[in-house]
């Protein structure tokens, strides 16, 4: 006789899925790096559009609706088209992905010869030739330029004059579009944000030191001045980046 007892079937309880991983040690420094880029940018930013409200309130107040306002108009073209192309648009769609990619192989090759500095090596003396010839064309085709912009322009010889100081803004734009593409590909991104403030400082300084004594032509002098802040206020930081690599 035999009794059937139930099979016992040893079973075995899943293991327990180990815990999504946290953020690591470096997440939290990382954030609040971005968070103070973010902060310190947007503030230079909003710092910078008040500048330029400012210079055409002081613009408007010192010249008002006259042929000279005509005149600073026409040659505030050659800035204003330079200004978007040569400092966000090309400069960073060319030179933020070629010195990412410098960068990545200087971590690969530590010991061989520095990616960055061949960049720039490779780089920097034909963009300088390239602006420099752009803003003498610029200057010397004043008259043409004036010519196509204003007609029937009152008096065009006040307009070439302006175009002329302004066309100097070329060669500084190209060079502050360069560095602040270089220094944003090295998560540097303080020294880019505060360039308009520096430049409309150049210019709001010129316009309310000598508005009076050289009339609309300080507000041409201005731009050329404010062009030359920027460019030299990215000097220094993109020289200690080439030093010390990512910030």
């Amino acid at each position: 006789m035999t009794t059937d007892q139930p099979t016992v079937v040893p079973t075995t309880l899943p293991a327990p899925r180990p815990a999504p991983p946290g953020p690591g040690p470096a997440a939290a420094p990382r954030s609040r790096f971005l968070a103070r880029a973010f902060g310190v940018t947007a503030v230079l930013s909003a710092a910078g559009s008040a500048l330029g409200l400012l210079r055409d309130l002081l613009l408007a107040r010192y010249f008002g609706a006259n042929q000279g306002t005509d005149a600073f108009l026409v040659a505030w073209t050659v800035p204003e088209t330079a200004a978007p192309l040569l400092i966000e648009d090309a400069m960073s769609f060319l030179m933020v992905p070629a010195f990412a990619l410098a960068l990545v192989l200087r971590e690969e090759r530590p010991d061989g010869p520095d990616p960055v500095r061949q960049v720039v090596r490779a780089t920097l003396p034909w963009l300088l030739l390239a602006l420099t010839t752009l803003s003498l064309g610029a200057a010397l085709g004043a008259p043409q330029l004036v010519d196509l912009l204003a007609p029937g322009l009152a008096d065009p010889r006040l307009a070439v004059t302006c175009t002329r100081i302004t066309a100097i803004t070329v060669l500084p734009f190209g060079v502050a579009g360069y560095l602040a593409a270089a220094l944003r590909a090295h998560h540097r991104f303080t020294a880019p944000a505060g360039i308009y403030v520096a430049y409309n400082l150049g210019i709001l300084v010129v316009l309310l030191s000598c508005h009076a004594l050289w009339g609309v032509r300080s507000a041409a002098i201005g731009v050329a001045l404010g062009s030359l802040l920027m460019a030299g206020l990215l000097i220094g930081p993109f020289l200690r980046a080439l030093r010390t690599g990512p910030g």
